[in-house]
């Protein structure tokens, strides 16, 4: 066969986006396949035997080299594709049906290809001749070309699922990689974990009867068997004791007979039979209607679209900053506005007094997707500072668009707002257009397993870049970079929106869930489901039989299966998985313990466009129901004193099968959180000039360290102050048997 058979061919860019969309089911809008153009070999000019197929012609036994459809020069490659005679169902050998192919292909230039046989969806392939495996969806994989040569066989052994007929054999599609670039293991300042120090988050909650429910923390620095002794301040008057016998079985106290006055009440930790000091009191104020609640009231009647939380001050309290107003322009051609005006950051003590206000300016369009912003203590000073994304000056369009100027990941001082660090937002190179470029995120990873840093990542649906940074000294030191064109062409658009971060396969170090693919601590990528761009994700303990942790996904775009499934994390691999075709899977869904009647999670989910089409699986894959939940975004919150969170709709808290719980919730529910109190949630809504903190008045029945020192659960609160809201996941779900 003539060498000149195997030159490779430039297939043009809009041949090679149809083809890439086609075999990879990636996202629709202006998919394109990177900055390299890849070498397309047709499957006749270098496959043998020749005597294997027929010209034009349909046969039993033989390929069909087919060049007379309709459109064939729009269809296939070069115009003509070698197709299998009709295949009913699965053949036990390759004997059976056409005979088996070789391809053999040389002089490929040495490299990483992403190698993909171009509609060969459902062939049989093998690399040796000798095992055989069926293509899910025309992926090879990643190649090393050292000779110049690569070889395959193909087969017509396989039926298409539910759709018997031929399948396709049209060319291989070699698309260059960059050079596999060694990274080190991140070392970051830490010598130990740093973690957040909480006081013991005492709140005091005056409930019907003219009775106060109180609630604290029990700490994971706690030792076993420590107790508690409660407090009552009335005016002027001596500290009452309110228990008989030191409280051990739980970690909250309903005060029958308080007086009239206002109270304060504080806690002392027993430990060895000895009491420790005070804890700071805190007063029980009247709420409006009896509803337990707090409020931090603005100035004027300003809404909050996202709150950070964290400890800005160093008190062992935590704080709030906020993102206002709740407004929200989306970067996609359909939906975008103008921006009506700019997004202020405001930051306020526990106690509602205001820090500072940060108007992040006109260079910021008023989106989610354009102000990603964390509240963490990043240099482990024990005070909390704000990563968000700055620019400068106006450099909005003629119609509002930002486009251009300069781009910052900023550090600003949690207690003055000051801006102590920055360094330049990962550029706008290479994505298709503004859509794409626009799609900006933040997160925390302790990717040492020490030090918290910082994740700044840009792109979702096609191109996607992240960068991780520690903060020390007041320096941003750069740990390493990420782009989805060093890998093969299944972790393209696999972003979701939100980012999260879990030690995933259990070496002490976080690795990064970008979404459908998750990057390992060092900035390698570990593995990818190929799924496509998630609407929604929770990673954690998921279904407490299996070992590790698992994920839980709502694919977006159309597929066959699987848009709602779960994950081994640490793996990939997926453990059940929707089996209908779906069109749009949308919104936040929910991933939460709801039912006492499945162990685990349950996983709920629904379609866009169609209200009839909503899932609730067990952590089991078992559907539970098709029920519609209030919505494709239904809340969730440890509220009541059992181990399963309680729902909340339309503000309405109510057990999953009926049972309603106080109180009604008002405002738009900004996050959920364990904040106050016991290990249960409390709830942060806005309301026209106010921050209101629901917390539960209902008596524990155990009790269980705060949620909030569960690393999985912490950084998914930090995660909340951008991208989608999703319910917090956990490391460890409540069971039946308290830890202590």
């Amino acid at each position: 066969m003539s060498q000149s058979l195997f030159r490779p061919i430039l297939v043009p860019t809009i041949l090679a986006s149809v083809a890439v969309v086609a075999v990879l089911g990636q996202h629709a809008r202006g998919q394109t396949t990177g900055d390299s153009k890849p070498l397309v070999y047709e499957a006749e000019n270098c496959t043998e035997p020749k005597d294997a197929w027929q010209t034009n012609g349909s046969s039993a036994t033989k390929w069909n080299l087919w060049s007379t459809d309709t459109d064939a020069a729009k269809k296939w490659s070069g115009g003509v594709v070698l197709r299998s005679p009709i295949i009913s169902r699965d053949r036990e050998t390759t004997e059976e049906g056409a005979p088996p192919l070789h391809t053999r292909i040389t002089g490929i230039p040495r490299g990483r290809y992403d190698v993909e046989v171009v509609r060969g969806s459902s062939l049989a392939i093998s690399r040796d001749g000798k095992t055989w495996r069926k293509m899910t969806n025309s992926r090879i994989g990643v190649v090393d070309i050292n000779d110049g040569t690569f070889e395959l066989w193909v087969d017509d052994r396989y039926a298409r699922p539910g759709k018997p007929g031929p399948v396709y054999y049209d060319c291989i599609q070699f698309t260059p990689l960059p050079p596999r670039v060694e990274k080190l293991k991140v070392v970051g300042f830490a010598d130990k974990r740093i973690r957040e120090k909480l006081d013991r988050g005492i709140v005091a909650m005056p409930v019907a009867g003219n009775k106060v429910y109180v609630g604290w923390r029990l700490l994971g620095s706690d030792p076993k068997g420590v107790a508690f002794n409660l407090y009552r301040c009335s005016g002027s008057d001596k500290p009452v004791k309110l228990n008989r016998e030191p409280i051990s079985k739980t970690t909250d106290f309903v005060d029958e007979q308080p007086p009239s006055c206002e109270q304060q009440y504080f806690v002392r930790a027993i430990v060895g039979g000895k009491e420790g000091k005070s804890s700071p009191k805190v007063s029980a104020t009247p709420c409006a209607d009896g509803r337990p609640f707090i409020s931090i009231k603005f100035d004027g009647t300003n809404t909050f679209q996202k709150v950070g939380i964290a400890d800005l001050d160093g008190d062992g309290k935590l704080d709030f900053v906020l993102k206002q107003p709740l407004a929200n322009v989306d970067p996609y051609v359909k939906y975008w506005k103008r921006s009506p005006g700019t997004f202020k950051l405001e930051a306020y003590c526990h106690d509602g007094k205001l820090l500072w206000r940060h108007d992040l300016g006109w260079s910021i369009e008023q989106g989610m997707w354009y102000s990603p912003y964390l509240v963490y203590d990043f240099d482990g000073d024990g005070r909390a500072e704000v990563a968000v994304k700055t620019g400068e000056g106006d450099p909005r369009d003629a119609d509002g668009r930002v486009q251009s100027g300069p781009e910052w990941l900023s550090i600003l001082d949690g207690q003055t707002g000051k801006e102590r660090a920055r360094v330049t937002w990962p550029s706008r190179e290479r994505f298709p257009d503004y859509n794409y470029y626009c799609r900006n995120q933040l997160g925390v990873a302790y990717l040492d397993g020490k030090t918290p840093c910082i994740i700044v990542e840009r792109g979702t649906y096609n191109v996607i870049k992240l960068v991780a940074y520690e903060l020390h000294d007041g320096k941003l030191r750069q740990l390493w970079t990420w782009e989805e064109r060093e890998e093969d062409n299944s972790y393209r658009g696999q972003g979701a929106h939100c980012l999260r971060a879990a030690d995933v396969d259990g070496d002490g170090r976080d690795e990064v869930i970008i979404g459908s693919a998750v990057i390992d601590d060092n900035g390698v990528a570990l593995w990818t489901t190929g799924l496509g761009h998630p609407d929604h994700l929770t990673v954690g303990q998921l279904d407490p039989s299996r070992p590790g942790l698992q994920i839980e996904y709502g694919i977006e775009r159309g597929r066959q299966s699987n848009t709602v499934c779960m994950v081994d994390a640490k793996t990939g691999n997926i453990l059940w998985g929707l089996n209908e075709v779906t069109t749009h899977v949308h919104s936040s869904g929910l991933c939460a313990d709801i039912d006492p009647q499945h162990p685990g999670v349950e996983c709920y989910a629904g379609e866009r466009d169609f209200k009839d089409k909503r899932w609730l699986f067990s952590a089991k894959g078992e559907l539970i129901s098709t029920n519609d939940m209030g919505g494709l975004s239904p809340r969730a919150a440890y509220w009541d004193a059992s181990l399963q969170r309680a729902l909340l709709i339309s503000g309405r808290l109510s057990k999953f099968h009926g049972d309603a719980l106080p109180p009604r919730i008002e405002g738009s529910v900004i996050a959920v959180a364990d904040i106050l109190g016991d290990w249960r949630e409390e709830i942060i809504t806005s309301l026209p000039g106010e921050l209101r903190i629901y917390s539960t008045s209902i008596p524990a029945a155990d009790r269980r360290p705060c949620l909030m020192q569960d690393p999985i659960y912490r950084l998914d609160v930090v995660g909340a102050a951008q991208g989608y809201y999703q319910v917090p996941g956990i490391s460890r779900l409540p069971s039946a048997n308290p830890p202590r």
